[in-house]
């Protein structure tokens, strides 16, 4: 059995050595994000804020998804159908499959629910109060996953950082997480975050933001 907590102590001083050399790493290198859905059908605008964060690599489900090359994987225009399977782990058709294994891989992720869904999950469109309060126990389960649930636009450009807000760190460890005194942890996209952390985070119910060079962030949010 693999001891997890033996591997974070390798990981943490590995990094310790690395960042002690000489080496300024590339600040204007873009990460790969995996984007499930037609991109064809998405504002050209959009697009272009997303690529100047992203190395946007578009999906296609005749090939195996190489998971290990990216660091998130967007679900474009996501319906009911793959939000309800991705909360219950039917895995049924490629699109429920690849969710699964990002969730069971601790791939962060991020779900772009069809407009009329994200409406009635965001509280905007108020529907049938059962229906409805089953639709947010879904998402409630997806969120405890790890798995973020947003609106294209905000991912794309989301909310820059205020200035009074903590940095960043490079490594960050369980015990970074449940020594801190805050709900959320501020990483960068060249902070190497450890298996054992993401498990924390979601137990403690605090948030790993991420944010990209220009001070935007992307959020890896779990709830109690």
């Amino acid at each position: 059995m693999i001891d997890r907590h033996l591997i974070e102590q390798i990981v943490e001083e590995v990094v310790k050595n690395l960042f002690g050399a000489k080496s300024a790493p590339n600040s204007k290198a873009k990460h790969n994000i995996l984007a499930v859905g037609d991109l064809g059908k998405v504002d050209s605008n959009i697009v272009e804020v997303l690529e100047e964060n992203w190395n946007v690599l578009p999906y296609d489900f005749s090939e195996e998804a190489q998971l290990h090359n990216v660091m998130r994987v967007i679900f474009l225009d996501a319906s009911q159908d793959l939000f309800v399977k991705g909360a219950l782990g039917i895995c049924d058709t490629p699109e429920s499959e690849l969710l699964s294994a990002c969730i069971m891989d601790y791939v962060p992720v991020t779900l772009i629910p069809k407009t009329n869904l994200y409406k009635i999950l965001n509280g905007e469109k108020k529907t049938n109060g059962e229906y409805s309060s089953s639709l947010m126990e879904y998402k409630e389960k997806l969120l405890k996953f790890g798995v973020e649930i947003n609106s294209l636009e905000d991912f794309a450009a989301p909310k820059p950082i205020s200035a009074d807000q903590p940095v960043s760190k490079r490594l960050i460890t369980q015990r970074d997480v449940q020594e801190c005194k805050m709900n959320e942890i501020l990483a960068d996209k060249q902070t190497i975050i450890t298996p054992l952390a993401r498990d924390t985070a979601r137990e403690l119910g605090k948030s790993i933001i991420v944010m990209d060079t220009k001070g935007a962030e992307n959020t890896w949010k779990w709830e109690r």
